[in-house]
């Protein structure tokens, strides 16, 4: 009898489950199944989410998200919630277009010029106000908070309250990370999909006024950079920018509360290590990307084949999805020794945790810098900050994963 599980682009295990049953184990914990595709199965077809390739290993996700013969993001569920036109779909001089407008005030150096007057005030505020109760969800009340308040400040969304940019970025992850597709083609958990739309009608209703102010009186915030900068006096329209803003107000809101709470697990996780960050604090960068390769916040970038190539042995077609796992990748014994621990003290070598390529994310720098001051002023603020022994942190997700809660006391 031939052997199914090496014979065939999809083994008979993963072949075998539901679409509720793959979803629930990658949302549990995904890195089991993760190890074992490494090492049996470094790509193989998902019929469960409308026959994509997946691809765990490094160095195959790296060549996906680097190689030409692939164009940006374009599966089922990112184009119907973030429509056509947005930056991860957009290629050549449209996606070259939108990192000029999107890139400048994401540069390091910039970062650098605005970085501290940016976050430092409001996460000392937050902190002043949790004080008195002695514990907090870390994550909800106070990582998650600065992470949205910080994007939303800097991108003139000063009107905007951070519950609400919370809210946002939540309502339009739980579309995105419904993958599983039906006999018919069509995406399974629609619920999820209109809920996304009416928080897109709330976003649209809310920051339209923002962009229409902008237009007429052009300031400082990136949504006016957004609107004017290269644009040849004929500023960009609100429908313009929509695609990618939902983008940002997705992606880009979340990452940086959800690595800070990462890596802030991986260091209660080890007390030796976290005693070391308390202590000296030019060990927060390495403590950052660690947590951000331990626990990658965005899992997956996504890509279609635009002519015929080979990856990992395998021939893939014209219009073909590639789902890479940067959760997996990140994780590759072949680059990794005991890749599954938290270590601070890794050699430093490049992660995946920001994608490749032309696509790599943008504020990879911006989204760091706010990882650590959230995290610096946390350490000082509670310098006896401990894990509360008495509730469960809870982490779940493969296309996002994060620490959803985290519950401290000091």
């Amino acid at each position: 009898m031939a052997d199914l599980t090496t014979t065939t682009s999809t083994p008979f295990w993963l072949a075998e489950m539901s679409s509720s049953e793959l979803e629930e184990q990658l949302t549990a914990d995904p890195y089991g199944l993760y190890a074992r595709l490494r090492r049996d199965h470094p790509i193989v077809r998902v019929p469960q989410m409308g026959d994509v390739w997946f691809v765990t290993r490094y160095d195959d996700v790296k060549q996906v998200g680097s190689d030409r013969s692939f164009h940006g993001a374009s599966d089922l569920a990112h184009m119907t919630l973030f429509e056509e036109g947005n930056v991860l779909s957009a290629e050549g001089e449209p996606h070259r277009e939108q990192r000029a407008f999107i890139d400048p005030q994401l540069r390091k150096r910039k970062v650098a010029t605005y970085i501290d007057d940016l976050v430092r005030p409001y996460a000392r505020k937050l902190l002043e106000d949790l004080r008195p109760a002695g514990r907090a969800d870390i994550v909800t009340e106070y990582l998650e908070p600065v992470s949205v308040r910080s994007l939303g400040d800097l991108l003139g969304l000063e009107s905007v309250d951070s519950p609400t940019l919370q809210r946002w970025f939540h309502g339009l992850s739980q579309a995105l990370v419904n993958k599983s597709i039906d006999e018919n083609g069509e995406l399974v958990n629609k619920a999820a999909f209109e809920h996304a739309e009416g928080v897109k009608e709330e976003i649209r209703a809310t920051v339209g006024p923002i962009i229409d102010r902008v237009t007429a009186t052009p300031d400082e915030s990136s949504m006016s950079h957004w609107v004017h900068d290269a644009t040849k006096g004929n500023p960009r329209t609100a429908d313009q920018l929509w695609p990618t803003l939902y983008v940002v107000l997705l992606g880009a809101m979340q990452e940086p509360g959800h690595g800070a709470a990462n890596t802030l697990l991986g260091l209660f996780q080890n007390p030796d290590q976290l005693e070391q960050v308390r202590g000296d604090r030019s060990l927060l960068p390495q403590a950052i990307e660690e947590g951000l390769r331990w626990i990658a916040p965005i899992g997956i970038f996504t890509r279609r084949a635009t002519e015929p190539t080979v990856v990992a042995g395998e021939p893939i077609a014209v219009g073909d999805i590639v789902f890479c796992s940067m959760g997996s990748a990140n994780r590759d014994e072949s680059r990794w020794t005991d890749p599954d621990r938290f270590d601070i003290a890794r050699p430093p070598q490049p992660h995946l945790a920001f994608s490749a390529g032309a696509h790599t994310c943008a504020g990879s720098h911006f989204g760091k810098a706010v990882e650590e001051i959230a995290l610096d002023e946390l350490f000082d603020a509670f310098p006896d900050l401990r894990q509360d022994e008495e509730q469960a942190e809870s982490v779940q997700g493969w296309f996002f994963r994060a620490v959803r809660g985290l519950p401290v006391r000091w």
